[in-house]
Order: C-alpha cells, then sequence, then structure tokens
C-alpha cells in the first residue's frame, strides 16, 4: 500500500496559495520568503480579525508591468499583498476613526516584521491595503484621496 498525502495549498489558517497567485496566468511563486511572508500575514489577520479579501499577492514581471506595478515592486517576489478594505465597516467611520484604523493597521504591520527580522512596507489606497515584507528600509505611503 502507497501512502501519498496530497498537498492542498493550505499554508496557515485562513491562507491558500491559491490566493497568492498571478492574475494573468496563474503562476504561484513558493520559497522561505513567500512562506514568511504568508505566516506574517497570518498574525496580522489574527490581530486584524477580519477576513482578508487577497486582490493581489505574486506578479510576474509582465503583469506588473502590464498593470502598471512599481518597476521593484515586492509582489514580483512574491512577498507583497493587497487585500480589499472593509469598505462597508470602513465607509461608516468618521474621519478620525479611518485614519486611527489606518495607522493601526500600519503600527501592527511594522511590528510585526520587526519581531521577523524585516523591514516592511505599507501603502494605502481608496479601496484596498497594501503589506510587504521588503527587507532593505520601512516604507509607507498613502495614496488615498477619500
Amino acid at each position: 500500500m502507497i501512502n501519498i498525502r496530497v498537498y492542498d495549498g493550505q499554508i496557515t489558517k485562513n491562507f491558500n496559495i491559491k490566493e497568492f497567485k498571478c492574475r494573468a496566468n496563474g503562476e504561484v511563486l513558493l520559497n522561505e520568503d513567500v512562506i514568511s511572508h504568508i505566516v506574517r500575514l497570518q498574525k496580522f489577520r489574527e490581530w486584524y480579525g477580519r477576513t482578508m479579501k487577497i486582490n493581489s499577492g505574486y506578479r510576474t514581471t509582465t503583469y506588473n508591468s502590464k498593470i502598471g506595478g512599481a518597476p521593484k515592486s515586492k509582489h514580483m517576489q512574491g512577498i507583497a499583498t493587497d487585500f480589499a478594505l472593509p469598505l462597508k465597516e470602513f465607509s461608516g467611520y468618521s474621519q478620525d476613526r479611518k485614519n486611527e484604523f489606518l495607522d493601526n493597521v500600519k503600527e501592527k504591520w511594522y511590528q510585526l516584521c520587526e519581531e521577523d527580522g524585516v523591514q516592511g512596507g505599507v501603502g494605502f489606497y481608496d479601496t484596498f491595503i497594501h503589506l510587504d515584507s521588503r527587507t532593505d528600509r520601512q516604507a509607507f505611503w498613502n495614496m488615498r484621496n477619500k
């Protein structure tokens, strides 16, 4: 009798590798840095206390260029994730509460990155949040218009 275990792609309790595949062709990058990034996202998810709908994970160089991604995007290394803002909940917040929410997200991500010996990047957009596990320097940008 042969005992074969089929890998189902579940990386952590809440994240499956399928969520991080390139939207253009379904390619997935899987290495130690990617796994560490997803494990860090799981820690963030447990603190965040909400579902995280992944909009973008790994991107091929071609796809990243096609959608206007940054030329050195961490998505091409598989260590960046964009996830949808909880818009229904978020839209009900006062401006002060929105700022507090986003500041808390940024500070928590930086804390988790620091604990794991990476710098981390955070970007805010109108409909999503970008989190990455960069190692060279901490980064932050706010592209929100609302």
